[in-house]
């Protein structure tokens, strides 16, 4: 009887849908978090052996566990619903995609015209964070409306630095950390969820 009044709350189950799309944006979170932190790493001179280690043990962690994940769930078929919701938003997403490749893609270039390198790290973390905003929309997941904020705050709130390594560093690791963190709750949330039952 206490054991039951002291119970939490089930956590609601995923559709198959969700729970893989979840475990491949934890995958990418991870990987381009880690791209973020080691750059901060290198072009903040900041790459000293022990950062190094620490970054490349978060890396193997963040990557490696929704790559695990992901196979635990290759056995699971996406019901009806999960393709009609794919079918209408894959074209809006993948503009969102080829948008955010080609809006980074102009910035750096236009910033390496005018020499102005230390920018790269804001303009793409605004750029990138904008992304977020439609994803949380299309797939109704509120966490993605809070990284892409997060980003754009925090690669904003560098400005409040000189211009210099530490601009640098805070830029770059406010947008690894916040991707980092997005992964880590998405693959809690795939991790808590009830697996759905094989017809």
């Amino acid at each position: 009887m206490l054991q039951a009044a002291y119970a939490l709350p089930a956590v609601p189950s995923l559709s198959v849908g969700h729970l893989k799309g979840r475990s491949r944006a934890a995958l990418i979170s991870g990987f381009f978090g880690a791209v973020w932190v080691f750059e901060a790493l290198f072009f903040g001179h900041a790459a000293t052996p022990l950062w190094l280690t620490i970054a490349a043990l978060a890396t193997v962690v963040l990557v490696g566990w929704p790559i695990f994940e992901i196979r635990s769930l290759r056995h699971l078929q996406y019901s009806e619903t999960d393709r009609a919701m794919w079918t209408s938003v894959s074209k809006a997403y993948w503009a969102d995609v080829a948008i955010e490749w080609i809006a980074c893609t102009v910035a750096v270039l236009w910033l390496v015209l005018v020499r102005r390198y230390d920018l790269i790290p804001q303009c793409l973390g605004v750029i990138i964070g904008l992304h977020f905003l439609p994803l949380a929309k299309w797939f109704r997941v509120p966490l993605y409306y809070a990284v892409g904020a997060v980003m754009i705050l925090g690669t904003l709130a560098s400005f409040l630095l000189a211009r210099g390594d530490a601009r640098t560093i805070a830029a770059c690791l406010a947008n690894g950390f916040t991707l980092w963190a997005g992964s880590l709750f998405n693959l809690a949330r795939v991790k808590l969820s009830p697996r759905p039952k094989m017809d």
